[in-house]
């Protein structure tokens, strides 16, 4: 079992509305670029910042959305985006420096837009949220996964990858790759995102917690193209509504699509975003976790897999 290692809980200066604690609860995607922790949590429509060297120094927030959601918890569950996926961006047009790329799951049609935000040379945001539309490429994985999830990505090269979740009902778990040049002439030219930009799918089997399959929570992107994934095994059978968790897994996949390594973790910890730094042949991670429970701040953790680069696994 992969230990994991408490940093702090996920608190901020100010509340993101009057009825919120000071903290962010539902954490659900992880970035750090450069000396910045950025957050992006699925009950809200804030992003949260903060400082990558003194992560337990109180954080704040930028709104993603305009409004304000409601406290009450099922009318906020109805009205969330649903940011389940925090994307790095290359360098391109404007975004002399990359940009961020909050994405809603599509669980719902309220849930099948991005948000992007440019960067600087630090690291630092530096643009207005720009929103991005992905319905229509939603619309067309609809048919392909009845219970549409899709909870992490990155880009590699030409390619935009996301991470479909699966659920004890709808085991199936899958990468899909999405054109993105097709993604990036959509955002500069300010219109939908196509459905042509929808390439292959890749299914995977991660195995079981009892009998509740494990699901992609998370991923990132390795300098070498393999990549870490966080997963979580919930017993729910549909894509809205939270599951009792039973377990969980950090997982690496090489460049070819090959699982290389499945690691159990600690089944107190809902890991829900995942961030990595490599350091000769050891990868860092940094993880944030959800544990479905308004009142009960989401925490910053930390462990490390041996073994990198992970050339090929099959």
């Amino acid at each position: 079992m992969l230990e994991l290692t408490p940093v702090c809980e996920l608190t901020l200066q100010a509340p993101t509305s009057e009825g919120r604690g000071a903290y962010l609860a539902a954490a659900s995607g992880l970035l750090q670029v450069k000396e910045y922790l950025y957050v992006v949590a699925d009950d809200e429509n804030h992003l949260g910042i903060f400082s990558s060297e003194q992560p337990a120094k109180a954080g704040t927030t930028l709104a993603l959305l305009e409004g304000v959601l409601p406290d009450e918890y099922e009318e906020r569950k109805a009205a969330k985006p649903d940011f389940e996926a925090l994307i790095l961006l290359p360098a391109f047009e404007q975004y002399k420096h990359g940009a961020l790329l909050a994405l809603g799951s599509g669980s719902k049609k309220k849930r099948r837009q991005g948000v992007v935000l440019g960067l600087d040379i630090h690291g630092a945001i530096n643009t207005e949220p720009h929103i991005v539309d992905f319905s229509e490429l939603y619309e067309v994985l609809k048919q392909r996964f009845a219970k549409l999830n899709i909870e992490g990505g990155f880009v590699r090269g030409a390619t935009l990858y996301l991470l479909q979740r699966g659920n004890k009902k709808n085991s199936e778990n899958a990468v899909i790759a999405i054109s993105w040049t097709e993604v990036e002439q959509a955002i500069v030219d300010k219109v939908v995102v196509p459905s042509s930009a929808l390439g292959t799918i890749q299914a995977y089997s991660l195995g079981t917690v009892g009998d509740v399959p494990l699901c992609f929570t998370d991923a990132t992107l390795l300098p070498n193209g393999s990549w870490v994934f966080s997963a979580a095994a919930e017993a729910t059978e549909d894509n809205y509504n939270d599951g009792a968790f039973v377990g969980g897994a950090i997982g690496v996949v090489d460049r070819q699509g090959s699982l290389c390594l499945l690691e159990h973790i600690d089944d107190q910890y809902k890991v829900e975003g995942v961030s990595a730094r490599v350091e000769g042949d050891t990868v860092t991670l940094m993880l944030v976790t959800d544990a479905d429970d308004a009142s009960r701040p989401a925490q910053l953790l930390q462990t490390r897999l041996s073994g990198y680069p992970w050339t090929r696994c099959d």
